[in-house]
């Protein structure tokens, strides 16, 4: 037995077909909001039963390191689940609750019972009379799951009770059948034999049809919901690369913009160069016009021989200036030949940059065309999903309601 009178609630856990969470109904209906619980915290535990196959299984395990949890989830597909597909079952333990092995029977009991009832208006009171049952322990284990429509044992744990309980329904059946087989004739008992028989039959067969096509419908929407996550995940892929070219972009717009701002102090400083140069040969003219107002004042007159030498000293001082200046000059014409060389340099960059810019421009338009196109995919994939799971339910109505017709009549 386990000690477990001190659960502190039950939530039911939806799954959306991209795998999202959503809390569906709680008791007590506060519990969530009592315990800090919500979808992102149930994170670790989804994967933990959807890494199993996808198929029914059990968890035990502590939520942040704090809450501790019992959860069953009920299967994925319409093929193999217990109760109803995609969903979960989570009881919150409390640190005093020992559960032993019978405690996954009754959870899933609780599926098997409680999940086909989910549209019920009264699904909330149901739920809190079978956690009520639950802290009892007044549920007994159910180890069976649905494959294919149909019932299969998937753990036998028959206890002895079970197995009178079944003996005494078959011994009172077979009473049953005694009484009716005195109280009616032979003729009539074997006509009614032959016509449940037939009616059985054609009942059988349309529940076959109708189980091809749930297998077939199941099959294509297993298949959409495949191609609908490669789908998704092109999409991410290129969105990742969408954003990997954008922040390659930055990079080169923000070079370009490095270089632009070199480029100008450059020519700033080739303008100013420039100036410079233009400066000496304005002095170099003034002094070369000096120098010839005084070579024709001096022309035939001896009396300014001394001034002349003079003028002739000053005229050395001046050629060697004027040397030392085209000494400069040179250096600055190299100087803005480098500089000339350099801005260039910087203009094939920037050319390139420019080129780059345009050609991931391109492949940003294009990959954004490739992102629309797999959108409007992933919609027609949704539709075609939401028209299979509304032709599945009306097929599944159908064969319950003849099962129903079936057991009504007493038929097997």
């Amino acid at each position: 037995m386990c000690s477990c009178g001190k659960l502190k609630g039950i939530i039911i856990v939806g799954f959306e077909e991209n795998s999202e969470t959503y809390i569906d109904t709680q008791f007590p209906i506060n519990i969530c909001e009592f315990l800090g619980v919500n979808p992102n915290l149930l994170k670790d535990l989804v994967e933990q039963h959807l890494n199993k196959k996808m198929e029914p299984n059990y968890v035990e395990m502590k939520l942040n390191g704090e809450i501790s949890v019992a959860s069953f989830y009920s299967g994925f597909s319409f093929r193999h689940y217990v109760g109803k597909p995609n969903f979960a079952i989570i009881i919150f333990l409390s640190q005093d609750d020992v559960l032993s092995n019978e405690f996954e029977g009754m959870m899933r009991r609780i599926a098997h019972e409680l999940l086909p009832k989910r549209e019920a208006l009264n699904f909330d009171d149901i739920l809190g009379q079978y956690y009520e049952m639950l802290k009892k322990e007044e549920l007994t284990s159910y180890w069976e799951e649905i494959i294919e429509g149909e019932t299969s044992v998937i753990v036998v744990k028959k206890k002895e009770e079970e197995k009178q309980n079944t003996e005494e329904i078959e011994d009172v059946k077979g009473e049953i059948v005694e009484e009716q087989m005195i109280q009616v004739s032979s003729a009539d008992f074997l006509q009614e034999n032959e016509d449940l028989k037939a009616e059985i039959t054609e009942l059988q067969n349309l529940i076959e049809e109708k189980k091809s096509k749930i297998r077939e419908l199941t099959r294509k929407f297993t298949e959409l919901m495949s191609e609908n996550t490669k789908k998704t995940e092109e999409i991410q892929s290129l969105k990742e690369e969408i954003r990997e070219q954008y922040i390659k972009l930055e990079k080169w717009s923000q070079q370009m913009a490095d270089l632009n701002e070199n480029n100008a102090k450059l020519m700033n400083d080739v303008k100013n160069l420039n100036q410079k140069i233009i400066e000496r040969d304005d002095f170099l003219k003034e002094k070369e016009r000096k120098i010839e107002e005084l070579k024709g004042k001096l022309t035939g007159e001896e009396e300014f021989d001394k001034k002349a030498k003079v003028m002739l000293q000053e005229k050395g001082d001046l050629v060697t200036i004027n040397i030392s200046l085209n000494s400069e000059i040179e250096s600055l014409e190299k100087e803005i030949k480098n500089l000339k060389n350099e801005v260039e340099k910087t203009q094939n960059q920037i050319t390139i940059h420019i080129d780059t810019i345009f050609n991931l421009k391109k492949e940003i338009k294009v990959f954004k065309k490739k992102s629309s196109a797999k959108d409007e995919e992933k919609e027609k994939l949704k539709d075609q999903s939401l028209d299979l799971k509304k032709e599945i339910k009306v097929l599944r109505r159908e064969r319950d309601h003849y099962k129903k017709i079936v057991k009504e009549n007493n038929l097997l």
